[in-house]
């Protein structure tokens, strides 16, 4: 290839997998969705993108170090913590006999439907044991099932991943080498990653604990000890490199003798970076003729695998451990495959073909039980989780933080018109007495434990439905820090600040005769009318919430009160609102003298 084409396709693959993720997420649909038929239309269809010719012999190397790097991060956010007892036992069953019920039915299935040796089926058998957190996880995203389930998914997930990946090496070193005996050699990479990855671990939480590593290059020294954990444990075993990951990020995220930012900071960037480019390069690789010669029997493959194994696998290993029938059906519902298994079945495919063996059904059999598979409960399982009642409810509300005087009084203008909202206010004697007659959420504690995911409780529950967030303080420093505590969950533009502290920005703004440029943005969203908001709230005014029959019938508001908020039937702000004639079931929260 020439270096434009070479450029080209690293565009492509770059670009296509950033933005069709974003593109997922605004139509609320797993990413993988999206990503695999793409590659497959840069690769195979236009041959614009050509992962083999582009990266040569460091093609899986580096898919391997991505992958690495996804199980870091899946390992740093589980918590020891959210393993009670029925969840523990419930992921070790997943993973010990949810793994040879899905490996034995699957290489049956394989017998059957493909009708090809049984050590390759095995090895295919092996290769769809994972699932993976790259699918599982955006899944779960969109479904929301109340916990415990979420849990024991997510743990499954990440500990499953280079559970099948060490099987199918396994297996593959039985087809193409003399060891008759490879089974030892699971258990000894398992051990040798763990090892590794607890050392990775140690050094970087000592570099952390030194105080010598700069802030601005914490994410960078974190990045650094994964890529050494990774790279020592495949070189000394393959696959070795996986359990290492997930060690270290398992041991790092669940430790308190140092801040452990710095893998959450890299990963939140590079995750999707990582995820795009590699479904989109292994999808490339993917031979399309070949695909439509096997699409019947992927189809009765993947029936096989959600109608019959997962359902088996998730009602026997939940079974005498206290979950609900209806958490029990969830779980045997939930089983896509992801980055790992197309990984390694192209891995195999190439390792098989040098060693003669013979073995056309590999690739394109994962890779369209991978789409079908996240195809079929990234569809179903929000659905499933509505109709089982086990759905937690989405981000549909607000908090209103600060430290006015009248913050109840708004708080309590947005509950009346439907809103769910939560007050957060730092004067815990008044709301202690005013608290049997607030029927809404509220928080008086610090906000650094209101920004501390470990936390379950109300507040924290409800944190995570967030929409929206109103500051209501005259105080930029207190501003600031409940600006940090919501701004990874919901950006500047979902947040509406209320306060004189702006009224510099302000002055320079619109002194000058500049247009209210802020007028369109949430973050402005009051432009010159909030000081008279405010200079109402000063002389004793109050908030209301009018609906249409309260409403002049021309629109807008009644006469000395000024427009605030538009809230819609559905309980969400319109931000920016307006002063339009309200339809039924819509509220306009208004300020009063």
């Amino acid at each position: 290839m020439s270096g434009d084409q070479i450029l080209l396709g690293l565009g492509l693959i770059i670009g296509l997998g950033i933005f069709l993720q974003w593109l997922a997420r605004t139509i609320k649909i797993p990413g993988i969705i999206l990503l695999l038929p793409a590659g497959m239309l840069v690769g195979p269809v236009l041959g614009l993108v050509k992962p083999l010719e582009i990266f040569g012999n460091s093609l899986f190397p580096i898919v391997t170090l991505g992958v690495g790097i996804l199980l870091l991060k899946g390992g740093f956010e589980l918590r020891i913590q959210d393993l009670k007892p029925n969840v523990s036992k419930a992921v070790w069953r997943l993973v010990t006999l949810g793994v040879l019920i899905t490996l034995s039915l699957g290489t049956l299935a394989v017998l059957v439907v493909l009708n090809v040796p049984f050590i390759l089926a095995l090895l295919l058998a092996s290769i769809l044991v994972v699932s993976g957190p790259t699918v599982v996880g955006p899944i779960l995203q969109y479904a929301r099932p109340t916990e415990p389930v979420g849990s024991v998914l997510m743990w499954e997930s990440i500990i499953i991943d280079p559970i099948g990946a060490s099987l199918g090496v396994a297996v593959l070193s039985y087809i193409i080498s003399p060891n008759p005996f490879p089974i030892p050699d699971i258990f000894l990479t398992l051990i040798t990653g763990i090892l590794i990855g607890m050392v990775a671990a140690g050094l970087y939480i000592s570099a952390e604990r030194s105080r010598r590593v700069p802030p601005n290059l914490s994410a960078l020294v974190a990045f650094m000890f994964g890529i050494m954990a990774i790279v020592s444990g495949e070189l000394i075993l393959s696959e070795a490199g996986l359990f290492a990951a997930v060690t270290m990020g398992l041991v790092v995220g669940n430790q308190h003798f140092a801040p452990a930012k710095g893998i959450q900071e890299f990963s939140e960037t590079i995750e999707p970076l990582i995820i795009g480019m590699l479904f989109v390069m292994l999808a490339a690789l993917v031979d399309l003729n070949v695909m439509g010669q096997y699409l019947f029997p992927a189809l009765i493959l993947v029936g096989v695998y959600v109608l019959i194994v997962r359902p088996v696998v998730g009602l026997l290993t939940t079974r005498g451990l206290g979950f609900e029938l209806t958490q029990r059906i969830f779980i045997g519902a939930m089983a896509p495959r992801g980055i790992v298994a197309a990984a390694t079945a192209s891995l195999f495919s190439i390792s098989l073909l040098n060693a003669g063996v013979n073995f056309p059904h590999l690739m394109p059999m994962v890779f369209m039980v991978i789409i079908f598979t996240v195809a079929v409960y990234g569809l179903s399982a929000p659905i499933l989780a509505r109709k089982l009642k086990i759905s937690r409810p989405g981000r549909d509300a607000l908090a209103v933080m600060g430290d006015q005087p009248w913050i109840a009084g708004l708080t309590n203008a947005l509950n009346k018109a439907g809103c769910s909202v939560m007050l957060v206010a730092p004067d815990e004697g008044k709301v202690k007495r005013i608290r049997s007659e607030i029927p809404y959420v509220t928080y008086t504690g610090s906000l650094a434990q209101l920004a501390d995911d470990d936390i379950i409780d109300e507040p924290h529950e409800f944190k995570n439905r967030v929409e929206w967030l109103i500051i209501a303080t005259d105080d930029p420093d207190l501003a600031k820090i409940v600006q940090d505590t919501f701004i990874r969950q919901l950006g500047y533009l979902s947040i509406i600040v209320l306060g004189r502290y702006r009224q510099k920005q302000d002055e320079v703004i619109f002194a000058k005769g500049g247009s209210d440029m802020l007028i369109n943005t949430p973050f402005g969203l009051f432009g010159r009318n909030q000081d008279e908001i405010l200079g109402f709230l000063d002389e004793g005014g109050f908030f209301d919430a009018i609906d249409k029959s309260t409403q002049p019938d021309t629109g807008g508001v009644p006469q000395g009160m000024k427009p605030f908020l538009r809230v819609l039937s559905n309980g969400k702000l319109a931000v920016p609102g307006d002063t339009s004639p309200l339809n039924e079931g819509e509220w306009l929260i208004v300020v009063g003298k």
